[in-house]
C-alpha cells in the first residue's frame, strides 16, 4: 500500500472514530440517565474509575480520566449529594481527600452496566462471535498502542523539523 493509500485509510477510520464517539457520547447520556437524572454523563466515568480502581483520591481520578480538578470537584459534590459517593480524609495526609463508591452508587452503576450489556448483545446478534473476537481484539491492540505512544518519548518526526524551523 502506497503512503497516499495509507493516508487515506487512516482517514476513513478516523471518520469512523468520530461516529464512534458521537455515539459514545449518547450512550454516556443514556447511561447517566439510568442512574439518576441529576448526574452529568461525565459523572458516570468517575463512578466506573472507582468500580474499576477503587478508592482514590480526587488528584488521581483527575489525572485518569484527563479532566480538571473544578470539573471533577462539581461532579464529585452532585454524587456525594446523590448518595453514590463518599469523601473522606485520606489516613496518610489529612488534608487529601479519598473519594469511593458507597453501595447505592455501586448498585446503581452495575444496573445501568447491565442494562448497556444486553443492549450490546442485541444489537451485535447478527455478528458472528469471530467478528466480535476479532473487533474486541483490534480495539484492544489499539488500546496498547494509544499507551505505548502516549508514554513513547517523542524525537520530531523526519521533515517536521525542517519545516518547524522554516516557520520560525
Amino acid at each position: 500500500m502506497t503512503s497516499t493509500d495509507r493516508r487515506a485509510k487512516v482517514k476513513e477510520l478516523q471518520e469512523e472514530f468520530y461516529r464512534l464517539f458521537v455515539r459514545r457520547r449518547h450512550n454516556a447520556i443514556q447511561l447517566a440517565q439510568r442512574i439518576d437524572p441529576e448526574i452529568e454523563p461525565a459523572s458516570y466515568s468517575v463512578l466506573s474509575t472507582l468500580q474499576t480502581n477503587g478508592p482514590q483520591r480526587m488528584t488521581t481520578i483527575s489525572r485518569h480520566l484527563g479532566i480538571g480538578k473544578p470539573t471533577l470537584s462539581r461532579q464529585l459534590s452532585t454524587l456525594a449529594e446523590r448518595g453514590f459517593i463518599t469523601k473522606k480524609a485520606d489516613p496518610d495526609d489529612g488534608r487529601a481527600l479519598v473519594i469511593s463508591l458507597t453501595e447505592e452508587g455501586r448498585e446503581r452503576l452495575e444496573a445501568a452496566q447491565k442494562e448497556r450489556s444486553e443492549r450490546y448483545l442485541d444489537m451485535l446478534s447478527p455478528w458472528t462471535l469471530e467478528e466480535i473476537q476479532t473487533l474486541s481484539g483490534l480495539l484492544s491492540k489499539l488500546n496498547r498502542t494509544y499507551a505505548e505512544y502516549d508514554d513513547a518519548p517523542r524525537s520530531p518526526t523526519p521533515g517536521r523539523a525542517e519545516a518547524d524551523g522554516a516557520a520560525q
